[in-house]
């Protein structure tokens, strides 16, 4: 072989993306020898005294060079060396697909620095990323394996890459870096993880002596060194069907996907985190088991990635991540498994909250090694991937992991109490966001406290409820707070304001739980603040479920209890939920008592309710057909309201009266049903579908009902029931 056709062969001896495996028989080692050095510009006798033989043997092995190569001058020869340097990069035949950010980050650093480090997580795609810039770069590539490498190793093997022989009395450093001098080089150092500083102590000196150099390395972790820039490798996005994840994956499984399948192709790559080795094993599985298949297996865990071959350490995930976890340290080892530990994400104080005072450090490193992921925000927050998340908890002992959880139970409970006492009165985009943060977390402590029977699962429960209330909900919050409803012990301890914060948020999800947490409530009011929270809560569930008249004489009674002990924030929810019971019925009175409540939310100090009120009122006005224009108004400042907080719910609230008026909605159909479907709203998911029905006719509007009818089976909502059966009656008629 010649040129760099024998350095990248030689590269590629233990991975099959480094040669495309045609050997070059046409020249003898010597040859090859020769013609590196006239590639560097070596004159005969600087040849002669480099290889040990006479100028004579240098210029018969030219002549025969010229020959074979068919070239008439030096020049020629060096444009041959050249060339067949720049033909041999194999790369997989799959598409490079959602790389196109990271490729000009590359390039764009390798423009303004001689050294670049490409770092990432085991099989995000560093070694596929360095070769595909090294197949445009401008620069001849010579690429070098060094995964199975020690530091006395590294200059030698770059040496056989560029057909440099070994000549006593000449320093093999000097002479690589006198070579890389030769030409504009790019030298792709793949998989240094184990000789960085030898890596480095290479690159200081040969980019030194080459000017024009530039070298690629790719490491899980930055080499450190103060030259070295560094473009850090995230996984695939893998947000939906048209994600680069999913095209990634549908290429790799060779075919269409059936009618339904992009949707279980999503869930598969939104489960392996856009990992392309992830993604790449998923797929070798889907030749052997059904997507949907597929999809349940991973949602347990990822054992079913696994192929025959090749061996070595991509495997299995197993095999890559273990490359990793060899290079820790045993306190880094240590703070990575009670990360992995927690529940969801964590910020530094939560890491240092389940881990020791101190450990910040460890976590940095760990950052350097790409095995936590950084999700931005302030305070900056991180996670684990999935996949990396399995792999560490099958090596962390279940006695830690218990530990972890009680810690991370305890801190968010810190923060979430004195969070949802000051709720009402802050509905600023900050909050939001805290409680967009928060959520996930408190739904993760909420069910380990319910499953070991912590005494404080129902105070974070009913902050929980609040949090829902006030900055809107989410399906895993209402699940979770439908599931401490079930649970007797937690239920039995609750006070009537407990159960009311609970079931105030469960009216999104189940009239059923909302009625039985009210006779509850009702049985275990005692003093009168007590029992105004149980008639609220009963009246509610009254009201929401279309018992009317019940609703009406218990928010008067409530009205009035709430009018002599001065709570204008009950004062105005009671008024609020009797204009929920007269919103069909009676529209005009309904928006009076919307506006009271209005007013008295304003009295409390409660923003976001004075504009849920407001929506009410005009949802009231839109479905009776009362003073539109008044109605277009109020949705219009309730849109302005929801973007300047930040309230996507109120926001979805918003755009469904604009929808039903018809006039210039913020959110389309289609967004809006998957916006409350993502909310746990069925009230309104329900109501989206309602409107979509009354847009379309035949087949199509019968399915939207029936779908609509199972989510009101669902929800127990015996009014819509009726509803919807009669109007899936007309519809088949």
């Amino acid at each position: 072989m010649t040129g760099r056709t024998g350095q990248i062969a030689r590269a590629a001896r233990s991975s099959a993306f480094y040669t495309d495996a045609v050997p070059d028989t046409t020249l003898t080692a010597r040859e090859r020898a020769v013609l590196a050095a006239i590639e560097r510009r070596l004159g005969n006798q600087e040849i002669a005294r480099e290889l040990f033989i006479s100028v004579r043997t240098v210029e018969s092995h030219i002549a025969s060079l010229r020959r074979k190569l068919g070239a008439d001058s030096r020049d020629d020869l060096i444009a041959a060396a050249q060339s067949v340097r720049g033909t041999v990069l194999r790369l997989p035949e799959n598409p490079f697909v959602g790389r196109a950010a990271a490729m000009r980050a590359l390039e764009d650093a390798v423009r303004t620095h001689h050294w670049v480090t490409v770092t990432g997580p085991g099989g995000v795609g560093k070694t596929r990323l360095a070769l595909e810039y090294a197949r445009v770069s401008p620069c001849v590539p010579v690429v070098v394996e060094l995964e199975h490498s020690g530091a006395a190793d590294v200059v030698a093997r770059i040496a056989r890459a560029l057909d440099l022989e070994s000549a006593p009395g000449i320093d093999p450093l000097d002479a690589v870096a006198t070579a890389l001098s030769a030409h504009p080089y790019l030298l792709v150092l793949d998989n240094v993880d184990r000789v960085g500083p030898a890596v480095a102590g290479v690159v200081a000196h040969a980019t030194q002596r080459a000017p024009e150099l530039r070298v690629v390395t790719t490491s899980r972790t930055p080499i450190g060194h103060p030259s070295e820039a560094v473009v850090a490798l995230a996984p695939l996005e893998a947000g939906g069907p048209g994600s680069p994840a999913v095209g990634m994956f549908l290429d790799l499984l060779g075919r269409e996907p059936m009618p339904g399948e992009d949707l279980q192709v999503a869930r598969i790559c939104a489960r392996l985190d856009g990992l392309p080795l992830a993604i790449e094993l998923g797929a070798s599985v889907a030749r052997h088991l059904s997507l949907e298949e597929l999809a349940d297996r991973l949602d347990g865990d990822f054992a079913t990635l696994d192929r025959a071959a090749p061996g070595g350490r991509h495997r299995t995930l197993e095999t890559a991540f273990e490359w990793s976890w060899d290079l820790l340290e045993e306190d880094e080892r240590g703070v990575l498994c009670r990360l992995a530990a927690l529940p969801r994400t964590f910020d530094m104080d939560l890491a240092r909250a389940v881990t020791h005072p101190g450990a910040d450090g460890a976590v940095v490193r760990l950052l350097d090694h790409a095995l936590i992921v950084s999700l931005g925000g302030t305070p900056r927050r991180f996670r684990l991937l999935a996949v990396l998340r399995d792999f560490v908890r099958a090596r962390t002992d279940e006695t830690i992991v218990r530990e972890v959880l009680a810690r991370h139970a305890g801190h968010i409970e810190g923060i979430v109490l004195p969070f949802a006492r000051r709720a009402r009165m802050d509905d600023s985009s900050d909050a939001m966001r805290a409680s967009l943060i928060l959520c996930p977390e408190v739904n993760a402590a909420v069910r380990w406290m319910v499953d070991v029977r912590h005494p404080g699962a129902l105070r974070l429960a009913c902050a929980l409820g609040v949090g829902v209330e006030q900055y809107g909900s989410d399906l895993d919050s209402v699940r979770t707070l439908a599931m401490v409803a079930r649970e007797s012990e937690v239920i039995d301890r609750a006070t009537a304001q407990q159960l009311l914060e609970l079931g105030t948020a469960l009216t999104f999800l189940d009239l059923d739980a909302v009625a039985e947490l009210a006779q509850r409530a009702v049985s275990v009011a005692e003093d009168e603040p007590e029992r105004l929270a149980a008639l609220h809560l009963a009246g509610m569930a009254a009201a929401y479920r279309g018992h009317q008249e019940q609703a009406l004489g218990l928010l008067t009674d409530a009205e009035a209890l709430a009018e002599r002990l001065n709570d204008h924030w009950e004062l105005a929810a009671v008024r609020q939920m009797r204009g929920v019971a007269m919103r069909r019925s009676e529209p005009a009175r309904a928006m009076g008592d919307f506006a009271a409540a209005m007013r008295d939310y304003g009295r409390a100090g409660d923003a976001m309710h004075v504009n849920n009120a407001r929506y009410m009122l005009a949802l009231a006005a839109a479905e009776a057909g009362l003073d539109l224009d008044r109605a277009t108004e109020l949705a219009a400042e309730c849109v302005d309201y929801a973007r300047e907080t930040g309230n996507e719910h109120e926001l979805a609230h918003a755009a469904m009266v604009q929808q039903l008026i018809g006039r210039g909605a913020a959110l389309e159909l289609d967004d809006l049903t998957q916006a409350f479907r993502r909310f746990g709203d069925v009230r309104c998911w329900i109501r989206v579908l309602l409107l979509r029905a009354d847009r379309t006719t035949g087949p199509a509007q019968r399915a939207i009902l029936r779908e609509a009818l199972e989510l009101a089976r669902g929800a127990h909502d015996e009014a819509r029931q009726a509803e919807l059966l009669e109007r899936l009656a007309l519809a088949t008629r």
